[in-house]
């Protein structure tokens, strides 16, 4: 049984991920911008905006861009995690690290053994979700 699901959205879906991966470009407040970099997904024509939900270890990971799936594994295949200042400092906001995406996933799943059982779930649902996007 698959442990992801792909879901078509009427509009883009901003998930925890969404601010500190996708840095506003054409103005100061991220929710009044535009353009992004890396730029948001665009809507497939007749499905709406894909959006990919992955369930793990009895936690919904939730992700609106191929972008942020590559960020989240890149964050929890390291070793030893970055704390969320250290995160929250390259994205150079005002926001503190406890509004840190990272500060917000359950503890329960950061412990590197689980995070090793994580990983290869979201690494499938990934390449599913790349497909989709393309």
């Amino acid at each position: 049984m698959k442990k992801w699901r792909i879901e078509y959205r009427p509009m883009h879906t901003e998930t925890p991920l969404s601010f500190w991966v996708h840095k506003q470009v054409d103005h100061d407040v991220w929710y009044y911008a535009n353009e992004f970099e890396p730029p948001l997904p665009k809507a497939i024509p007749s499905k709406g905006y894909p959006f990919l939900v992955v369930n793990a270890m009895g936690v919904e990971l939730e992700f609106s861009s191929v972008a942020e799936v590559e960020h989240f594994l890149a964050v929890i295949s390291q070793k030893n995690m970055p704390t969320t200042w250290k995160l929250s400092r390259q994205r150079t906001a005002s926001y503190g690290p406890n509004r840190h995406w990272l500060s917000r996933l359950p503890s329960g799943i950061k412990p590197r053994s689980k995070r090793e059982r994580i990983i290869p779930i979201v690494e499938k649902a990934l390449n599913d979700f790349r497909k989709v996007c393309a």
